[in-house]
């Protein structure tokens, strides 16, 4: 009777996360790729011709304001890590609204300008976590994650007498009995991706509880500081703060006289992304207000560092995107063998 139940609430939550999954899952195994994607589709934009010595920082940050108007709230995305590499900023008028800009470090020219909806993996980012519906999108995908928690739960209970029969390789799928071999794949591809499934609902609730944070379509617009702040100097300091810290973007302060973010990587392992390590300075006389130098950073500030990195597979290389997005189509196939297997008993059974 309990078996009964629990496989009842497995196949309401499975059919209602369900048409989600799919999307969820299509659009996913394609953004693993989302770097080599985008800059294969824009070469233009993040390649440069070295041309002598980059221009000041703050020539190029005032460069990046007078490409947008209304001087928005503007960031150093990523600083050149190579001689023929752009400088990538984003204008952000809104929580919602932001613009990225790539400039030419040896002469400041603007290379390429977009919104943060108005490229392929852009739109498709902006697909998976809203819906393309702003906040209101958002919260249904954190809610559609939620269900999907509880389906993996109650389908670990339903087939927990087959959980060594699938990973010994004794319960096959049955391919030429009709009846049979959906709720069979269905089963071998659930437990197989059992330990990948937990692990994209997880962190994907996790980034999404953020991304409904954010405020989406609520946030007030931001506008830049008027204070002069000399950004080449106060880089210095960053980098002497933490020994060989490599610096790869800047967060300006939001309000007069607040401080600067300074963020990179001191050799931390890929699992914890490019900008885990911080020096935070006063732009002023370029004191240091606090640092987090990620080698000494506590289990929670490392799992948190880790969420995006394991959600998309950016910390292996090719070989191990390869294979998260292939594991990425798991839920896709769960969903629609699901769906299957429910019209089989809902409609075709009675005939």
């Amino acid at each position: 009777m309990l078996t009964k139940q629990i496989f009842r609430i497995h196949r309401i939550t499975g059919l209602i996360a369900g048409v989600f999954l799919l999307l969820l899952s299509f659009t996913g195994s394609i953004l693993v790729f989302s770097d080599e994607i985008d800059h294969a589709l824009n070469k233009k934009a993040y390649q440069v011709q070295p041309g002598g010595t980059p221009l000041p920082l703050n020539t190029l940050y005032e460069k990046g304001l007078a490409a947008n108007p209304g001087r928005p709230y503007l960031t150093f995305i990523r600083l050149p890590q190579a001689p023929d590499e752009s400088l990538i900023m984003r204008a952000e008028y809104s929580a919602e609204d932001k613009v990225y800009v790539y400039l030419d470090p040896y002469t400041g020219k603007v290379l390429h300008r977009r919104g943060n909806k108005g490229y392929f993996t852009g739109f498709l980012l902006y697909l998976h976590f809203t819906l393309l519906s702003g906040r209101n999108g958002s919260v249904i995908i954190l809610c559609v994650s939620f269900i999907m928690l509880v389906s993996l739960a109650t389908g670990l209970y339903v087939y927990r007498k087959h959980l060594g029969k699938v990973l010994s390789f004794r319960d096959k799928i049955e391919w030429k009995h009709r009846r049979r071999r959906w709720r069979n794949l269905h089963r071998v591809v659930g437990v197989w991706a059992l330990v990948f499934n937990l692990l994209m609902v997880i962190t994907g609730i996790l980034i999404q509880w953020k991304v409904v944070g954010a405020r989406v379509g609520k946030k007030a617009p931001s506008v830049a500081v008027q204070q002069p702040i000399d950004y080449d100097r106060l880089l210095t300091a960053a980098r002497a703060e933490i020994p060989g810290i490599t610096i790869m973007g800047i967060r300006p302060p939001r309000a007069e006289g607040a401080p600067v973010l300074f963020l990179g990587n001191a050799g931390e392992a890929p699992l914890f992304g490019e900008y885990a390590s911080t020096v935070t300075l006063q732009p002023e006389d370029g004191s240091m207000v606090k640092k987090l130098d990620f080698k000494s950073s506590n289990i929670s500030q490392k799992l948190n560092a880790s969420v995006l990195q394991l959600h998309f597979g950016n910390f292996g290389g090719i070989p191990l995107k390869i294979l998260w997005t292939l594991l990425g189509l798991a839920p896709g196939l769960l969903a629609l063998s699901g769906i299957l297997i429910w019209w089989r008993r809902k409609f075709l059974a009675r005939r």
